[in-house]
């Protein structure tokens, strides 16, 4: 007895395409113009089986033989598989991998998919003859060639400036650095428990930026229960540095352009608890520019 074969699948068009595409176009949108949230999460998950279902389209061509597991599987697969080779490749060149680096190589290959699959531009032969029909201007007059022509000519040369630009190299802008120090110039030695009565020494460093300017090293002692709402009072520049819960002391500095300025601090605490020394460094008008902190124990 031969057994019968059941029969096979009809061939059926490959159905949500455009809807892909514009799921892809509108993830892409979302991500240049609006910050991380809950709802373009949402949007990114649809977004990365939405890449692999245009895959899926160009591989199997304009008929389903696939039933709707097959789908689900294939396209999760290809999303995986696409999505790894696509960040992989935007982080060879350079580029960081990022969501949006990702869905600018996904979304041609959606708009592919989408063109391919439409009735009058089914084949390769379809797209490359219409692709070819973009720069066809044999019914443009003398001077509507001229302008056609000079306008091409202005994008290709804005395509390799901006090319030629991206290997140009810029120098960094420095920005001022606050750094803190022990007695032997290395951070092994900062004093972390201090004896009343008994000073610890603190070297502070800081750097200037690309431009000079008048700065101000500020040091405050904070207890770490505080709640951050009390205020604090001016200790005098004494030698050693008298501080208490909610002292702060300052120092006038003028820092020239990537000039360092460095100078040892004898700082006696003078109560008992846990401690946050907090060093920063605050420009012409107040603002802090760089900081650093030292958690400590004084008995």
């Amino acid at each position: 007895m031969i057994p019968v074969e059941p029969p096979r699948r009809a061939s059926a068009p490959f159905p949500f395409v455009g809807l892909a595409v514009a799921v892809l176009m509108l993830y892409a949108v979302l991500v240049a113009i609006f910050p991380p949230n809950v709802y373009r999460t949402a949007v990114a998950i649809a977004t990365f089986f939405a890449m692999g279902y245009c895959i899926l389209a160009l591989v199997v061509g304009r008929a389903v033989r696939l039933s709707a597991p097959e789908v689900l599987g294939f396209t999760v697969g290809l999303t995986i598989l696409f999505t790894s080779l696509a960040a992989l490749a935007v982080s060879s060149l350079g580029v960081p991998i990022t969501e949006f680096a990702v869905i600018i190589l996904g979304l041609p290959v959606g708009l592919l998919a989408w063109y391919l699959r439409r009735p009058q531009g089914g084949s390769w032969t379809a797209f490359l003859a219409q692709a070819k029909g973009l720069f066809d201007f044999s019914d443009y007059s003398q001077l509507e060639k001229l302008t056609a022509g000079v306008l091409l000519a202005a994008i290709a040369v804005a395509l390799v400036a901006l090319v030629a630009l991206s290997t140009v190299n810029f120098p960094d802008r420095l920005s001022p650095a606050l750094a803190i120090d022990g007695p032997d110039g290395t951070p092994n030695t900062l004093p972390t428990l201090f004896v009343r009565g008994q000073p610890g020494v603190v070297v502070v460093s800081a750097l200037g930026g690309s431009t000079s300017g008048n700065f101000t090293v500020r040091i405050r002692l904070i207890p770490t229960n505080a709640t951050g709402t009390e205020p604090f009072h001016v200790v005098p520049p004494t030698t050693p540095l008298l501080l208490d819960a909610f002292a702060e002391a300052g120092t006038g500095v003028t820092l020239a352009p990537g000039a360092t300025w460095t100078q040892p601090f004898s700082i006696q605490i003078e109560k008992a608890g846990s401690f946050e020394l907090r060093f920063d460094l605050l420009d012409s008008g107040g603002a802090v520019v760089a900081g650093t902190h030292l958690f400590v124990q004084a008995t």
